[in-house]
């Protein structure tokens, strides 16, 4: 295992696009032309992702899972993938204006659904077919919040909008019953963006839980003890 690649515990936010009317097109459409129109609107998406920071992680057909908070983490990862996710709602209605046009084909669109909490990150795979992979609920969220979404949406899950709660306008609370999951998830659609309030952002990985740092965890406890008790001291992290 390289470096490059090792297993890690991170936050991140998942955002999981599939294009809308792309089955129909392929009934229509020759083959080419629709490798031609999916191509594209798939760049259009990848741009979207990378323009805020956010990191590529599948490409399946005509749907796209970005990570933002791995294998990079910003402090506002949650606001980045919110604003990918609105720009691939706006980069694909446009691009839907010109298949309409271009190819006579009607409801070309997306959905986006995004997730945040926690992912094991790391290699999957054997030979020369090795692949950094996110293992999680996370993701398998944002996936099943896209398939709920109403076309040209995005929907976020609860953690999601926790982080970003002032910096976008939300629709109203929704409690989805999600395939594969024993409990509803709350989710809320995103609306546009708001002006920047000056408000300090909420950082949801300062609430997961610490794996496998027990003894550091100690060690960092005895010395605010210290330094509580006026024998001062440093700690470094």
């Amino acid at each position: 295992m390289t470096t490059s690649m090792r297993e890690e515990r991170k936050v991140v936010t998942a955002v999981f696009a599939d294009l809308v009317g792309s089955t129909a097109l392929a009934e229509r459409l020759d083959p080419e032309e629709v490798k031609v129109v999916v191509g594209e609107a798939v760049a259009r998406i990848v741009r979207a992702t990378e323009a805020f920071g956010g990191t590529v992680k599948d490409l399946a057909g005509d749907g796209v899972l970005a990570l933002f908070g791995a294998p990079a983490a910003h402090e506002d990862d949650a606001e980045r993938a919110l604003r990918s996710a609105l720009r691939i709602v706006q980069e694909i209605h446009d691009y839907g204006a010109e298949v309409e046009r271009g190819w006579g084909a009607e409801g070309f669109d997306v959905r986006v659904g995004v997730a945040t909490g926690p992912v094991v990150l790391g290699p999957i795979g054997a030979g020369d077919r090795i692949e950094y992979a996110a293992f999680g609920d996370t993701v398998n969220t944002a996936a099943r919040l896209q398939a709920s979404a109403r076309p040209g949406t995005v929907l976020a899950g609860a953690a999601t909008r926790q982080l970003a709660s002032e910096l976008f306008a939300w629709g109203d609370r929704q409690e989805l019953a999600l395939k594969g999951k024993t409990v509803r998830v709350t989710a809320f659609e995103v609306g546009r963006a708001l002006p920047a309030s000056g408000r300090p952002r909420r950082h949801l990985g300062a609430q997961a839980p610490i794996v496998g740092r027990d003894a550091e965890v100690a060690t960092g406890n005895a010395v605010i003890g210290e330094i509580l008790a006026g024998r001062g001291g440093i700690l470094f992290v």
